[in-house]
C-alpha cells in the first residue's frame, strides 16, 4: 500500500512512463496502419496481375484469329482453289484436294480445311481431320450454317462435332463473298481450329499466376463456356445466372468485383466484348488471396506483442534510470512528519525547482544583504574621509583604501569635481526621492567607467542632489577634465534627459586637502546661478566674481523698482530688473544669496504696500512671490521671474486705477445729482466729502467725463430749471433758488447760453408750444 502511494506522488515518474506508453502505442497503432495498407497493396497487385494474365490472353487471341483470318483469306483467293471453291468439274476438284492436305500438315492449329462448292453443292475437305468420317464434320457445318444465314465471317466459331453434351471440338472460320450466307450457291471456305491450341496458351499463362482452385475460362457471346484451363467450374456456380448478368451491367469493359457463394469467397475479373465477342473470366478464391496478408498479420501481430513487451519493460528500466538523479534530489527537499515534500502539489521537478529557487532567493537576499552591509560601510567610511580627511593619518587612510577598496590616489595628484543634478525639485517632487537616487546611481556608474578610462575615480553620494568625484591622474590628465566631464554630461542629456551642473576644484595631490577642497567646491558651487544650468565651473572662470566680494547689494536698484511698480511704470521697473540681474553676476556666490534675499524681502515690502492702498487686491500672494524667487536655481531664470511679477502687478495696477477713476467719477455724478439744490455744493466741498483732493478730482472727472465738475453741476440746475419753468407753477426767482443758483444774472447767462433763451422767453415759448 505504501508503495502504490509512493508510485502516485511520484508524478514525474508517472509521466516518464506515459510518454514511453505513448511511444508503444504509437509504434502499435502505426503497424496497424501499415497492416491494413499492406492488405490493400496486397489486393491491388493480385487485381493487376488478373487483369494483365486477362488482357495478355486476349492478346494472344487476337493474334492467333489473326493469324487464321490471315491464312484463311490467302487460301480463299488462291486461285489453284478455284477448282475447289467454285468449279463445276468434280474430277478437278478431287485433285486439289491434295493441296488441302498439305497446307493442315503445315500448321499444326489447323484441324481441317474445308470448302463448300456452291455449284456442285458438296464439301471438299482435307483428310487430317482425325475423324472416322467426314459426314460428321459435314453434318456439323451443314447444320450450323443452315440455322442462321448471319455466319459470322471470318471469326472463330466453336463448333460441337459430337452433339450438345460433347462440348466444343473445333473453332470454325468462315470466309465467303457476300455479307451473309443466305444461298445454297455460296461458295464459303471453313478452316476448323484445333481448341487445344488456344487451350494450350491459355493454361501455361494461368500456370504462371494461379493458384490451386482458380477458375479461368472462356464464353461466348450466349454465355456458353467456350474453354476452360482449370476443368469444370465451381460446384454450384451457374456462370450465365450468377456472373454474366453482372459482367453485362457492368460499365467498364475491363473490371472486377466480389462474388459470394456460401462459405466461398471469390473475387472475379473480367475482360468484356473480347475478340470475336468472347468474354475472359477469373475465377479466384478470395481466402487463399488473402492467405498471405493474414499470415503476415499474425506474424506481426506476434512480433508487435514481443515488442511492446520488450518495449514496456525496456521503458520501465529506462524510466528508473533516467528517474534516480531526480528520486537522489528529491530527497533534498524538505520532508514534512508523513515524509512527504512541504512543497506544493506539483511533480518532483516543479518540488525540487521550488526548493532551488527558494533557496537561491534566500542566498541572493544574503548576498544582497551583504553588498548592502558593505556599501554602506563604504560609503559612510568615503564620506568621512570626505568630510574630515585632515584628521586621517597616513595608515588609516591605507587601511580604508584597502578594506574598502577605494579608487582614491594617496600620493599623486588628484582633482574634485562636485556634481549638483540641475531642477532636482520638478524632476522628483521631493528631496531623496527614488528619481534623484536613480539620476545619482546613473551618473555616478556612468561617470566612474568614464572616468577611471585615464585614471583612478571614486564616486560618492553626498547630501541631495550632490555627487563627488574624487578623480586622480596626470596633471595633463586632470586639466582636459572638464572636457570628460562635459561628455558625460552630453551621455546624461542623451538617455535622461537632465542635465547638472559641475564644479572642479583647484588640482592637489595631498589627500588631506579632500576637505578644505570639497568644501571650497560646495561654496563655488553656488556660482549655479552666473553660469545657469549644465555648466563646468572652473576656478578662473570665478576669479573675478571672487575677487569683487566687497560689492555692495544695489539698494538704488531696488528702490527704482519699488517705485516702478507703485507708479505702474513697467519700463522703469523692467529696466531695474535687468540692471539688478547684470550687477549681481560680478558678486561672489555667498553675496548673490543675500542680494536675492534682499531684493524679496524689498519687493515684499512694495507688494503690501500696494494690495493695501489699492480699492482691488493685487492677483500675487507675496509668499507665492518668495517662492517663486527663492527655488530659482540661476540668475536667468530669476531674472524672468521677477519680469513675469512685474508685467502681473503692473498690469494690475494699472486696471485698477482705471476702475477707481471710474468709480470716483460715478460717486461725483451721484453726489452731484442729490445735492445740486445746495447753494454751496462746488468742487471743494465734493472732494472733501470723498477724502481727495480738487485737483485730483478735477482731473480724473475730467477724464473720465470730458467735462469739469463746474460744468456737470450748473448743468445739473439748469436741467432742473428748465422743468421747473415748463410746469408754470413757480416765478423765475423761486426756481433760480431751488435749484441752487444764488445770482440772478449768473442764472440767466448761463441758462441763456445753454438753451438760446432767458428763462421768461423760454417759459413763454413753452406755453405757447402747450396751447397750439
Amino acid at each position: 500500500m505504501n508503495a502504490l502511494q509512493n508510485f502516485r506522488a511520484r508524478k514525474y515518474l508517472q509521466r516518464i512512463l506515459l510518454s514511453f506508453m505513448l511511444v508503444v502505442a504509437m509504434l502499435a497503432i502505426a503497424s496497424l496502419l501499415l497492416n491494413s495498407n499492406a492488405r490493400g497493396r496486397v489486393l491491388g497487385m493480385q487485381e493487376d496481375a488478373d487483369r494483365k494474365l486477362l488482357t495478355q490472353i486476349n492478346y494472344n487471341i487476337e493474334n492467333m484469329n489473326g493469324i487464321v483470318t490471315n491464312q484463311a483469306v490467302a487460301l480463299y483467293n488462291d486461285e489453284e482453289m478455284i477448282a475447289l471453291k467454285s468449279g463445276g468439274d468434280y474430277k478437278q476438284s478431287i485433285l486439289k484436294i491434295q493441296r488441302l492436305n498439305r497446307t493442315v500438315a503445315a500448321s499444326p492449329y489447323l484441324h481441317a480445311a474445308v470448302f463448300y462448292n456452291g455449284a456442285q453443292h458438296r464439301f471438299f475437305s482435307s483428310i487430317n481431320h482425325n475423324l472416322a468420317s467426314n459426314d460428321i464434320l459435314y453434318d456439323a457445318l451443314r447444320s450450323y450454317m443452315d440455322a442462321d444465314a448471319n455466319v459470322p465471317k471470318l471469326q472463330l466459331v466453336p463448333i460441337n462435332l459430337q452433339g450438345k453434351s460433347g462440348g466444343i471440338d473445333v473453332f470454325a472460320m468462315f470466309v465467303y463473298d457476300g455479307p451473309t450466307l443466305g444461298s445454297v450457291n455460296d461458295n464459303v471456305l471453313i478452316l476448323t481450329v484445333k481448341p487445344e491450341w488456344i487451350l494450350d496458351n491459355m493454361k501455361a499463362l494461368n500456370l504462371v499466376s494461379a493458384d490451386e482452385g482458380d477458375q479461368l475460362f472462356i464464353t461466348d457471346g450466349s454465355g456458353e463456356i467456350v474453354l476452360s484451363a482449370a476443368g469444370a467450374t465451381p460446384e454450384g456456380l451457374d456462370v450465365n445466372r450468377d456472373l454474366l448478368p453482372k459482367i453485362a451491367e457492368s460499365k467498364p469493359s475491363l473490371g472486377s468485383f466480389n462474388y459470394d457463394q456460401g462459405k466461398l469467397h471469390y473475387k472475379v475479373t473480367y475482360l468484356n466484348r473480347a475478340t470475336n465477342n468472347w468474354q475472359i473470366v477469373s475465377l479466384k478464391d478470395s481466402n487463399k488471396v488473402l492467405g498471405n496478408v493474414r499470415q503476415m498479420r499474425w506474424t506481426e501481430a506476434a512480433v508487435l506483442f514481443s515488442a511492446v513487451i520488450f518495449a514496456v519493460l525496456l521503458s520501465v528500466l529506462l524510466a528508473l534510470r533516467l528517474y534516480k538523479p531526480v528520486g537522489q534530489l528529491l530527497t533534498l527537499v524538505p520532508q514534512d512528519g508523513n515524509g512527504r515534500p512541504k512543497s506544493g502539489s506539483g511533480d518532483e521537478l516543479s518540488l525540487i525547482a521550488a526548493n532551488v529557487t527558494e533557496m537561491a532567493g534566500k542566498l541572493k537576499g544574503l548576498e544582497q544583504e551583504r553588498a548592502s552591509q558593505f556599501n554602506i560601510a563604504r560609503s559612510y567610511q568615503l564620506r568621512s574621509l570626505i568630510g574630515s580627511s585632515e584628521g586621517i593619518g597616513p595608515e588609516e587612510f591605507a587601511r580604508l583604501r584597502e578594506q574598502h577598496g577605494l579608487d582614491i590616489p594617496g600620493d599623486m595628484p588628484m582633482r574634485l569635481a562636485l556634481v549638483q543634478i540641475d531642477d532636482l525639485q520638478g524632476l522628483s517632487g521631493q528631496p531623496g526621492s527614488r528619481m534623484e537616487a536613480l539620476l545619482a546611481f546613473a551618473v555616478a556608474n556612468v561617470g566612474e567607467e568614464l572616468l577611471r578610462s585615464s585614471g583612478s575615480c571614486e564616486a560618492a553620494e553626498l547630501k541631495s542632489g550632490h555627487l563627488l568625484f574624487i578623480v586622480g591622474g596626470e596633471p595633463a590628465e586632470l586639466s582636459r577634465l572638464g572636457e570628460r566631464l562635459r561628455e558625460l554630461q552630453e551621455t546624461i542629456r542623451k538617455y535622461y534627459r537632465t542635465s547638472f551642473t559641475v564644479t572642479l576644484s583647484e588640482v592637489f595631490s595631498d589627500y588631506r586637502r579632500i576637505t578644505p577642497m570639497y568644501q571650497t567646491a560646495v561654496r563655488h558651487s553656488g556660482y549655479r546661478m552666473i553660469f545657469g544650468r549644465g555648466a563646468v565651473i572652473e576656478p578662473a572662470n570665478i576669479a573675478a566674481n571672487e575677487r569683487g566680494e566687497a560689492l555692495e547689494i544695489p539698494q538704488e536698484l531696488e528702490r527704482q523698482l519699488s517705485e516702478g511698480l507703485k507708479s505702474g511704470r513697467i519700463e522703469e521697473a523692467e529696466q531695474a530688473v535687468r540692471a539688478w540681474r547684470e550687477t549681481l553676476s560680478g558678486f561672489g556666490a555667498d553675496r548673490i544669496f543675500s542680494a536675492v534675499l534682499h531684493l524679496t524681502v524689498s519687493l515684499s515690502g512694495t507688494l503690501g504696500e500696494l494690495s493695501r492702498n489699492n480699492l482691488n487686491p493685487l492677483p500675487v500672494n507675496i509668499q507665492t512671490v518668495n517662492r517663486r524667487i527663492l527655488e530659482k536655481e540661476t540668475l536667468e531664470e530669476i531674472e524672468e521671474t521677477l519680469l513675469d511679477i512685474v508685467r502681473e502687478v503692473c498690469g494690475r495696477s494699472r486696471s485698477g486705477r482705471e476702475d477707481k477713476s471710474r468709480l470716483l467719477a460715478d460717486t461725483v455724478k451721484e453726489i452731484i445729482d442729490k445735492h445740486y439744490a445746495d447753494p454751496d455744493l462746488n468742487v471743494q466741498r465734493i472732494a472733501d466729502m470723498l477724502k481727495v483732493s480738487t485737483i485730483y478730482l478735477g482731473q480724473v472727472f475730467k477724464t473720465e467725463e470730458g467735462q469739469t465738475v463746474v460744468d456737470r453741476i450748473n448743468a445739473t440746475r439748469l436741467l432742473h430749471a428748465k422743468e421747473y419753468l415748463e410746469q408754470q407753477t413757480l416765478t423765475v426767482s423761486e426756481i433760480m433758488q431751488k435749484v441752487g443758483f444764488g445770482n440772478e444774472s449768473y442764472f440767466y447767462r448761463l441758462f441763456k447760453r445753454r438753451y438760446g433763451a432767458t428763462p421768461k422767453e423760454y417759459r413763454l415759448k413753452s406755453a405757447i408750444e402747450r396751447s397750439t
